[in-house]
Protein backbone atom coordinates (compact mmCIF):
# COMPACT_ATOMS: atom_id res chain seq x y z
CA UNK A 1 0.00 0.00 0.00
CA UNK A 2 1.23 3.35 -0.98
CA UNK A 3 -0.26 6.67 0.26
CA UNK A 4 0.96 10.23 -0.21
CA UNK A 5 -1.39 13.32 0.69
CA UNK A 6 -5.04 12.23 -1.06
CA UNK A 7 -3.33 9.25 -3.53
CA UNK A 8 -3.61 5.68 -2.04
CA UNK A 9 -2.74 2.67 -4.17
CA UNK A 10 -2.68 -1.01 -3.15
CA UNK A 11 -1.02 -3.64 -5.19
CA UNK A 12 0.18 -7.04 -4.99
CA UNK A 13 4.02 -7.32 -4.88
CA UNK A 14 4.80 -10.44 -4.91
CA UNK A 15 5.08 -13.49 -1.87
CA UNK A 16 7.01 -13.35 1.00
CA UNK A 17 10.10 -16.05 0.78
CA UNK A 18 8.51 -17.99 3.53
CA UNK A 19 5.77 -19.20 1.46
CA UNK A 20 7.87 -19.91 -1.70
CA UNK A 21 9.67 -23.98 -1.47
CA UNK A 22 13.55 -23.13 -0.54
CA UNK A 23 14.90 -25.47 -3.55
CA UNK A 24 13.33 -22.35 -5.59
CA UNK A 25 15.38 -19.62 -3.29
CA UNK A 26 18.10 -17.76 -5.00
CA UNK A 27 21.43 -19.35 -4.66
CA UNK A 28 23.59 -15.99 -3.30
CA UNK A 29 25.69 -15.93 -0.73
CA UNK A 30 24.94 -11.62 -0.28
CA UNK A 31 20.94 -12.51 -1.06
CA UNK A 32 21.21 -15.38 1.82
CA UNK A 33 22.55 -12.54 4.28
CA UNK A 34 20.12 -10.29 3.59
CA UNK A 35 17.35 -12.84 4.14
CA UNK A 36 18.75 -13.68 7.52
CA UNK A 37 19.15 -10.37 8.66
CA UNK A 38 15.36 -9.99 8.51
CA UNK A 39 13.87 -13.53 8.97
CA UNK A 40 11.79 -14.03 12.52
CA UNK A 41 11.83 -17.50 13.54
CA UNK A 42 7.89 -17.85 13.41
CA UNK A 43 7.34 -15.22 10.83
CA UNK A 44 10.11 -15.74 8.48
CA UNK A 45 10.04 -12.78 6.45
CA UNK A 46 6.71 -11.52 6.76
CA UNK A 47 6.69 -8.05 7.72
CA UNK A 48 5.27 -4.66 7.01
CA UNK A 49 7.33 -1.59 6.82
CA UNK A 50 5.69 1.75 7.49
CA UNK A 51 7.37 5.26 6.44
CA UNK A 52 6.90 8.42 7.81
CA UNK A 53 8.01 11.85 6.21
CA UNK A 54 7.93 15.20 7.38
CA UNK A 55 8.56 17.45 9.68
CA UNK A 56 7.54 18.14 13.56
CA UNK A 57 6.45 14.50 13.91
CA UNK A 58 6.48 13.32 17.42
CA UNK A 59 7.85 9.72 17.06
CA UNK A 60 7.28 8.68 20.56
CA UNK A 61 3.35 9.28 20.26
CA UNK A 62 3.25 7.93 16.80
CA UNK A 63 5.52 4.64 17.62
CA UNK A 64 2.95 4.16 20.87
CA UNK A 65 -0.51 4.71 18.98
CA UNK A 66 0.53 2.07 16.32
CA UNK A 67 1.91 -0.16 19.05
CA UNK A 68 -1.78 0.20 20.27
CA UNK A 69 -3.12 -1.59 16.82
CA UNK A 70 -0.73 -4.46 17.06
CA UNK A 71 -2.14 -8.04 17.41
CA UNK A 72 -0.48 -10.50 19.32
CA UNK A 73 2.39 -8.77 19.75
CA UNK A 74 2.63 -9.82 23.18
CA UNK A 75 3.25 -13.71 22.16
CA UNK A 76 3.68 -14.06 18.92
CA UNK A 77 4.47 -18.28 19.07
CA UNK A 78 0.49 -17.85 20.31
CA UNK A 79 -1.14 -15.89 17.77
CA UNK A 80 -3.99 -17.81 15.90
CA UNK A 81 -4.86 -16.32 12.82
CA UNK A 82 -8.62 -17.99 13.02
CA UNK A 83 -9.53 -15.32 15.46
CA UNK A 84 -9.87 -12.83 12.98
CA UNK A 85 -11.22 -14.67 10.41
CA UNK A 86 -14.41 -13.34 11.05
CA UNK A 87 -12.98 -9.70 10.23
CA UNK A 88 -13.55 -8.49 6.18
CA UNK A 89 -10.69 -8.53 4.47
CA UNK A 90 -10.70 -4.65 2.67
CA UNK A 91 -8.23 -6.47 -0.28
CA UNK A 92 -8.91 -8.14 -3.88
CA UNK A 93 -7.98 -11.31 -4.15
CA UNK A 94 -4.15 -11.62 -5.57
CA UNK A 95 -3.49 -14.83 -6.90
CA UNK A 96 -0.15 -16.45 -8.09
CA UNK A 97 0.34 -15.80 -11.79
CA UNK A 98 0.62 -19.36 -14.08
CA UNK A 99 3.59 -20.71 -14.36
CA UNK A 100 4.68 -20.73 -18.42
CA UNK A 101 3.72 -24.20 -20.04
Amino acid sequence: MSLAGAICRTEPMGFWWASVPKDRWPDHDEWRAMMQRHWAPVWGDRRQELVFIGSGMDETAIRAALDECLVGAANPTRFDPMAYKHLADPFPSWRRMREPA
